[in-house]
């Protein structure tokens, strides 16, 4: 039989001042920034890449897994870092990183755009379900639309609800992102979600960690999908690690450091398998 809520209250003394409090933490699996930009950029960067010819860069064909050959145009390209535009790229690509690990992760640490790569993808065409790599242990990845076809940017303008029982083609072309496994059952299990479906939206950039598993499904029809991916290493300060090592690990890596080290130059080193990128404090 149910009591009374203010009957048990008063029973058990729940009822008197600091008796009773309750704090509910929230357990995040990960960060995921969403940044938007405008048509200028958007333009720049379309313009830079319609400027560029397959063979005055390099083809990342080997190297990834997407699945790009069913237009004459199917592709993925390297995006030059060295050009004006590049350069001006990379710039707000590390400040976004760096933003993104200090207020997502509250890490005192900066994020080193490396590599940025073109997609330019055509009906048929698909990324398989993959992450990224970087040099460094903690990396960042990220996507970025430039161009979507006519009939992708029409349609669904609506609320985002995901129902696969539908075969009216709602999520071709999206991206598809997983960071655990599970069931519809888990919902009534108190689980959270462990993937989501995003939907493509020109001038928006996702920013995550590099672990974390996507892929682009494929879409039909005419047009061009268009992205730019790219990776950052993450470079840690003196200071962070201080805060995530114990003090025998600490002293084992202050060990590690040259005495004459260039401290203006980040240090790289290895920890425990982890290959570790650290600005070294200057008044040390």
């Amino acid at each position: 039989m149910l009591v009374k809520e203010e009957k048990v209250l008063k029973l058990l003394g729940a009822d008197q001042p600091g008796q009773m409090e309750m704090i509910t933490t929230p357990v995040i699996n990960h960060h995921r920034a969403k940044i938007k930009f405008g048509k200028t950029v958007v333009d720049f960067l379309n313009k830079e890449i319609d400027s560029t010819t397959e063979d005055q860069t390099e083809n990342y064909e080997k190297a990834l897994v997407g699945q790009m050959r069913h237009h004459k145009n199917s592709s993925q390209l390297k995006f030059d870092l060295t050009a004006p535009v590049g350069k001006e790229l990379v710039t707000i690509l590390n400040s976004i990183g760096t933003s993104f690990l200090q207020q997502g992760y509250g890490k005192e640490s900066f994020a080193s755009c490396f590599d940025v790569w073109t997609n330019r993808v055509y009906a048929g065409d698909y990324n398989p379900f993959h992450n990224h790599s970087t040099t460094t242990a903690a990396g960042l990845s990220g996507f970025m639309w430039l161009k979507l076809p006519e009939e992708m940017e029409a349609q669904h303008t609506g609320p985002q609800r995901v129902v696969f029982g539908e075969t009216d083609g709602q999520y071709d072309g999206w991206t598809h992102m997983a960071w655990g496994l599970g069931t519809r059952t888990d919902i009534y299990n108190l689980k959270l979600d462990g993937e989501a479906y995003v939907q493509p939206e020109v001038g928006t950039l996702y920013v995550f960690p590099k672990w974390l598993h996507h892929q682009v499904l494929p879409f039909s029809g005419p047009g061009e999908r268009r992205s730019i991916a790219m990776n950052w290493n993450v470079v840690e300060t003196q200071n962070e690690i201080k805060k995530i090592m114990d003090p025998n690990e600490y002293k084992d890596f202050l060990a590690l450091i040259p005495p004459d080290i260039d401290k203006s130059i980040p240090f790289l080193t290895t920890i425990g398998g982890s290959v570790l990128n650290v600005k070294l404090n200057e008044d040390e």
